[in-house]
């Protein structure tokens, strides 16, 4: 029968917990309702009151009907003293509501144990479960005691037992509750701090190994996920093995495996992946990239590395014939300003010459040079080559000396830039994102890894589908498709060619393979946007949060990142001291072809000059016959 202090006990544990939304299963008489509902009323918790007095057969679908809500949580009332409570909560159990949306406070006002354990014991409860079990201690005048019970399951459907664990007790009377006395140690702990023993259960964890045949063995397959060996092979997934081996020292839970050897055959389905969406799997060795199709299936737990696809090739530092690299000290206006000045300093040594010639006669050593003499002597003083001729005055000295001393600093000033230019820091590309790379004439090759595949296949972007277009579609698969360690060879053999893989990867083939100054010689462009892998469980999961605690709590401590720098690299490493510099005979090729370009001129001028010469002379031989 109910009664004002059972009614004060619902509003006072609703309060407690900050509810303002409650189910109240009853079969009580509707006047008897009327005190609670004003209650209710007057603490604005707003309320729906569902009669046990119906058949099975009306109450088929309440929990559709009055408990399946968009609220974050909802307060669940039972009188377990009502005929129809059974029915209730094994429904309950098969709708699997006994979780953390709903605040089950369950009263029992015979206070049998028995018939709850009865009730509960096979019950689909989990291990975040809200359910308190009431029972009246004894009833005093004017009130009564309460005892109240927390009520969970490790995981029923994974082995786990009914756990019921005395809470605290509470006096209500006919207007109000207090606590009288906390009866365990719940009180000091949150509800999950005092689950985290899963002792008894056993999880299903699936596996993830490529590298080696599943029909190997369990043995051989942990082996290999607990071996320090070739430690680039399958890191995500060992780096989550790792983890849950943390994770099982902590909560002391059992093990059984689902070996796979694929990630997944799409965004959200197959392979390990799809083991943990469809829920045959609780946990996962391999971390997965996140995207919005797996986020209807999966919960992040924790974050684990980074995933970095990238695209590398080899500039060698001397490839090619580089003329920009004897034009590079200068702008295009300083030559032209430079030019103008010796061709201006050319035209006063002339005319200084031509002033001697007149006034100076007597002291002259020479004979007076021609316009473009001068201006040679003055290019040979920009080349530091000096001049056998020399003005005799003191001005005109003091103008040549001005001459070669302004052609000296421009001499080392061009030529400790060249220096520098050709023995300083490796030569870097020029190209730096993925449709430059379609654009151009490199050769490129992607690592046989199936999300490559997939991205290639269904990426949006437009720069992959030109990728996709112009370096995929036509070729021979062979040449594309390339191992790690093959990729890494070309790329290093044979400068320009792009490979494409995941970081980690090609950061462990490149140190073993390359020398440190072909290290220093490699380019890097984003294959796709960086992302960090996570750990994952299903999103209707009932461990997610107490996963999500523990996980955390080991990254605080390090133990993540003790793993994650164990199993995986983030950059490469190059030491200028270990640059072996090697500048080649190919950046004076410009300065060949100039000099064989200026013989070619000066064979033709020369013949200009000697067919000139020659009709001259006819034309002189011509002219004394006719006299």
């Amino acid at each position: 029968m109910a009664n004002l202090e059972i009614y004060n006990l619902i509003v006072y544990n609703l309060l407690q917990i900050k509810l303002r939304n409650v189910v109240i299963f009853h079969c009580w008489q509707l006047p008897v309702l009327l005190p609670l509902a004003q209650l209710f009323s007057r603490n604005l918790i707003f309320s729906q009151f569902i009669s046990l007095s119906q058949s099975n057969e009306s109450l088929a679908n309440f929990s559709k009907v009055y408990l399946d809500s968009e609220l974050t949580k909802i307060g669940v009332f039972l009188d377990l003293g009502c005929e129809q409570s059974p029915f209730i909560t094994n429904e309950s159990s098969r709708a699997q509501l006994y979780t953390h949306r709903y605040h089950w406070l369950i009263y029992d006002e015979d206070g049998n144990m028995n018939t709850f354990v009865e009730l509960f014991e096979r019950a689909n409860l989990s291990i975040n479960a809200d359910v308190t079990y009431v029972k009246p201690a004894k009833r005093t005048d004017p009130g009564s005691l309460f005892i109240l019970h927390d009520v969970y399951n490790q995981g029923s459907q994974l082995g786990g037992k009914l756990n019921i664990t005395i809470d605290q007790s509470i006096y209500c009377n006919q207007t109000e509750c207090e606590p009288v006395e906390y009866l365990s140690e719940l009180h000091k702990r949150s509800r999950l701090q005092q689950r985290t023993d899963l002792s008894g259960i056993t999880f299903r964890q699936v596996a993830l190994v490529t590298v080696i045949p599943l029909s190997s063995g369990e043995e051989k397959l942990l082996e290999f996920l607990n071996s320090e060996e070739d430690y680039h092979l399958d890191w995500t997934s060992r780096v989550g093995y790792r983890q849950n081996v943390h994770l099982q020292e902590l909560l002391r839970f059992n093990v059984r495996y689902i070996w796979r050897n694929q990630w997944s055959l799409n965004d959200s389905k197959g392979g390990a992946l799809g083991e943990v969406t469809n829920a045959n799997a609780d946990l996962s060795t391999s971390a997965f990239v996140l995207s919005p199709e797996r986020l209807r299936h999966i919960f992040p737990t924790a974050e684990v590395s980074e995933f970095r696809s990238i695209c590398i090739f080899r500039t060698p530092h001397n490839a090619g014939i580089k003329a920009g690299v004897f034009l590079e000290p200068f702008k295009l206006s300083v030559w032209i300003v430079f030019g103008a000045v010796l061709m201006f300093s050319g035209i006063l040594l002339w005319l200084t010459f031509r002033l001697e010639h007149r006034w100076m006669r007597h002291y002259l050593q020479y004979y007076v040079p021609s316009l473009l003499s001068s201006c040679l002597i003055s290019f040979g003083a920009a080349c530091i080559q000096g001049s056998h001729l020399i003005p005799c005055s003191t001005g005109g000295r003091l103008a040549f000396i001005a001459v070669m001393f302004t052609s000296f600093l421009m001499y080392n000033y061009y030529t400790s830039i060249v220096v520098s230019s050709l023995l300083g820091s490796p030569v870097r590309s020029n190209i730096k994102t993925i449709q430059q790379l379609a654009d151009s004439s490199l050769d490129v090759g992607f690592e046989t890894i199936p999300f490559t595949r997939v991205y290639l296949n269904s990426s949006p972007r437009s720069d992959i589908r030109d990728l996709v277009k112009h370096k995929v579609e036509g070729r021979n698969p062979s040449n594309i498709w390339l191992s790690a360690k093959e990729g890494v060879l070309r790329a290093r053999n044979q400068p320009g060619f792009v490979f494409v893989s995941e970081a980690s990867f090609l950061y462990t083939f490149i140190e073993k393979y390359y020398l440190p100054h072909e290290i220093c010689e490699l380019n890097e462009i984003m294959f796709r946007p960086e992302n960090a892998v996570y750990t994952v469980i299903h999103i209707n999961s009932t461990y997610k949060e107490l996963l999500k605690q523990i996980q955390l709590r080991m990254m605080e401590t390090g133990i993540t990142q003790k793993h994650k720098f164990f199993y995986t690299k983030t950059k490469l490493h190059c030491y200028a001291n270990n640059y072996v510099i090697n500048v080649g005979m190919e950046y004076a090729a410009p300065l060949f072809i100039a000099l064989l370009l200026s013989y070619f001129a000066s064979i033709f001028i020369l013949m200009l000059e000697l067919a000139w010469a020659h009709l001259g002379r006819r034309h002189l031989q011509h002219f004394i016959t006719a006299e």
